[in-house]
C-alpha cells in the first residue's frame, strides 16, 4: 500500500475532543489560543468588546480572525448572517450551515498558522446563538474544519512528517458520538478525494482492487471485526462467464483488463427488518474516449472518470464505519477505456448481463455500459433502493454547472429524500425529468438499442433513460455527478477532486432508515 499511502490526502488540522475540565486546563496553558465564534448579530450587540480590533485594524471584515487585546491569546471570529448561499428558494440546511462555518474558520486558522509559523493549539468556543444554529449538526462543523484544510497537491515524504496543527473542542459542546461521526464522514470523503486525485499510471482496475483490499482490512481492524466488510472480485474471465458483456467490451482494449468489485456490509446484530440498499459507481480509471477519441483538452482530467466509484466507496465507508442498521452492497465496475486492436469499435454489438443487445454508437459513451451490467447484477439481489453515481455526461455540466448534480429516479419518495438531503448538506442536486419519448433517440436497426443518441439534445436525460432499461426494482436513483471543482468553493480549498455526494447520500440513507424504522 506504499504507493497509495504516498498519495493519501490528509488535513493539515488535527481535531481533538477533550473533557470540559481538560479543555479549561488547556486554555490556561501557554500554547493555547482561544477562538470565540460569534454570529454577526452577537457581534453588533456587544460591539464594545471589540474596540481593540477596530482600533488596530480599522474597517472590520467578517470571516476574519481578530484579537481581543494585545496579548494575542484570545481571538474572535464573526460568521455572516446571510451565508452560506442557497441552492434556490430554499433556506440552507442546518448541516450545510454547520459545515460552512467550519470551513471558513478552517481557512482563517490555516492562514494564521502560515503567517506566524509557530506551533499553536486552537481552542474553539461557540456563542449561544451559534450553538443553537448548528444544534444536532455539530459533526458537520468538524467535517468543514477538516475538509477545507486538505490540499490536493501531492506532498513529499519530509513534508508529510510535519505535525498537524491542533484544534481543541470541548465535550461540553461536541459529544463523543458527534466527533466519531465527523471523523467517519471526513475519512470517507478523504478516501474519495484521494482515489480521484491519483494519477492514472498508478490507479487502474488492478491497483484499485489491491488498494481496496488493504482499505477493507484497515476498516475491519478499526471496528475489531474481520467480517465487518466483505469483498468479492469478478475478474475478466468471470465477467465473461457471467455474461457481463458490456463491462468486458469497455475494458478489453486495455492491457489491464476490467473487473467488478463487490463490497458488502451488514451490522453485527442483523435484523430481518433492516433495509437493503445498493450502491453502484462508475469506475473508468482513465477514459481516452476509445476510437471516438477525446480532444486533448477534454482528455486532460480523465483520471476523474472513476469519480462515481470513488463517491460510492466513500458512502459505503461512511455508512459501515458508523454501523448504520442496513444491509449495504457496493458494486464498482472498473475499466480503462483505451484504444488497441482489442478495443470496441463503433458498430460492434455486445450482449448485456440482462440479455439485451447493445450496438456501440459511440465508444466515448462507455460509462453507461459498465453501469448497465453492474445495475443488472445489483437488481438481481432485489434491494429496497439502488443508487448509482457516475461522472456520466458533459450535458449535465452544461445545464447545471459544476456545483449542482443532475438527479434522476423512478420513485417520488427516494428522489425527494435525496433532494431534501442535498439542501440540508449543501451537496446540491437538482431533480430532472425522464420523458420516455426521448428513448427513441437511441433506437437501433440491428440491436435492441444503441449506447449513444442520434440527437445532440438532452444528453444527460438519454443517458439516464439508457440506465433505466437495466433497472428492475421500484426504487432507483441516478446521480450524474461531477466529482471535481473548477475553483475554491464550499468545502474545497482549491480546484480539483471533491468529496461531494458522500455526505448527501449518507444523510439520505440515514433519513431512509429512520423512516423505515418508523413504518415497521
Amino acid at each position: 500500500m506504499n504507493f497509495f499511502s504516498d498519495y493519501l490526502l490528509s488535513s493539515s488540522l488535527n481535531v481533538e475532543l477533550l473533557s470540559d475540565a481538560e479543555y479549561n486546563s488547556f486554555a490556561k496553558g501557554t500554547d493555547g489560543i482561544l477562538v470565540n465564534i460569534l454570529s454577526e448579530d452577537e457581534f453588533y450587540r456587544n460591539s464594545s468588546l471589540y474596540l481593540f480590533a477596530r482600533k488596530i485594524f480599522g474597517e472590520f471584515k467578517l470571516k476574519t480572525l481578530y484579537p481581543y487585546d494585545s496579548n494575542g491569546k484570545e481571538f474572535f471570529f464573526v460568521v455572516p448572517k446571510n451565508e452560506p448561499k442557497k441552492l434556490s428558494h430554499e433556506k440552507p440546511g442546518r448541516a450545510h450551515i454547520a459545515s460552512y462555518i467550519g470551513s471558513i474558520l478552517s481557512t482563517q486558522i490555516s492562514a494564521y498558522i502560515i503567517q506566524k509559523q509557530n506551533s499553536y493549539a486552537f481552542l474553539v468556543s461557540l456563542s449561544d446563538d451559534i450553538k443553537n444554529l448548528i444544534a444536532e449538526n455539530n459533526s458537520e462543523f468538524i467535517v468543514g474544519l477538516l475538509q477545507k484544510s486538505i490540499s490536493n497537491k501531492i506532498k513529499k515524504v519530509n513534508e508529510k512528517s510535519e505535525q498537524q496543527k491542533k484544534i481543541i473542542l470541548s465535550e461540553k459542546i461536541f459529544s463523543h458520538e458527534c466527533y466519531q461521526r465527523a471523523i467517519a464522514l471526513s475519512d470517507a470523503m478523504t478516501y474519495t478525494r484521494t482515489f480521484i486525485n491519483m494519477p492514472p499510471n498508478l490507479l487502474n482496475p488492478e491497483t484499485f482492487e489491491v488498494i481496496l483490499r488493504i482499505l477493507v482490512k484497515n476498516e475491519c481492524e478499526k471496528l475489531r471485526d474481520p467480517n465487518h466488510i466483505q469483498i468479492e472480485n469478478w475478474d475478466y474471465a468471470k465477467l465473461e462467464k457471467e455474461g457481463c458483456g458490456l463491462i468486458c467490451a469497455v475494458g478489453k482494449g486495455s492491457v489491464v483488463k476490467p473487473r467488478l468489485i463487490k463490497l458488502t456490509y451488514s451490522p453485527k446484530k442483523l435484523s430481518q427488518n433492516i433495509p437493503h440498499i445498493a450502491l453502484v459507481g462508475k469506475g473508468i480509471t482513465f477514459d481516452s474516449g476509445g476510437y471516438d477519441i477525446k480532444p486533448s483538452a477534454n482528455m486532460r482530467n480523465m483520471k476523474k472518470d472513476m469519480g462515481g466509484a470513488a463517491a460510492a466507496l466513500g458512502i459505503f465507508v461512511a455508512c459501515s464505519r458508523m454501523n448504520l442498521p442496513l444491509h449495504l452492497t457496493c458494486w464498482l465496475p472498473l475499466a480503462e477505456n483505451m484504444i488497441s486492436s482489442e478495443a470496441m469499435r463503433p458498430g460492434d454489438i455486445y450482449k448485456a448481463r440482462n440479455g439485451l443487445l447493445v450496438e456501440i454508437d459511440n465508444t466515448d459513451a462507455e460509462g453507461r455500459l459498465v453501469l448497465a451490467d453492474a445495475i443488472s447484477l445489483a437488481c438481481e439481489e432485489k434491494p429496497h433502493w439502488l443508487i448509482d453515481l457516475a461522472t456520466l455526461t458533459g450535458a449535465a455540466r452544461i445545464s447545471l454547472g459544476t456545483a449542482v448534480d443532475s438527479l434522476f429516479g423512478n420513485h417520488t419518495e427516494t428522489t425527494e429524500v435525496l433532494q431534501n438531503a442535498a439542501v440540508e448538506t449543501g451537496d446540491w442536486v437538482w431533480s430532472m425529468p425522464l420523458p420516455e419519448d426521448y428513448g427513441s433517440y437511441f433506437d437501433s436497426s440491428v440491436a435492441d438499442f444503441m449506447n449513444g443518441s442520434v440527437s445532440s439534445y438532452a444528453g444527460s436525460i438519454t443517458a439516464a433513460l439508457f440506465l433505466k432499461k437495466f433497472v428492475t426494482i421500484d426504487k432507483w436513483n441516478h446521480i450524474d455527478t461531477f466529482m471535481w471543482s473548477d475553483r475554491s468553493i464550499g468545502l474545497w480549498s482549491e480546484s480539483g477532486p471533491t468529496g461531494k455526494c458522500v455526505r448527501l447520500v449518507t444523510k439520505a440513507i440515514e433519513h431512509y432508515i429512520s423512516k423505515s424504522q418508523k413504518l415497521s
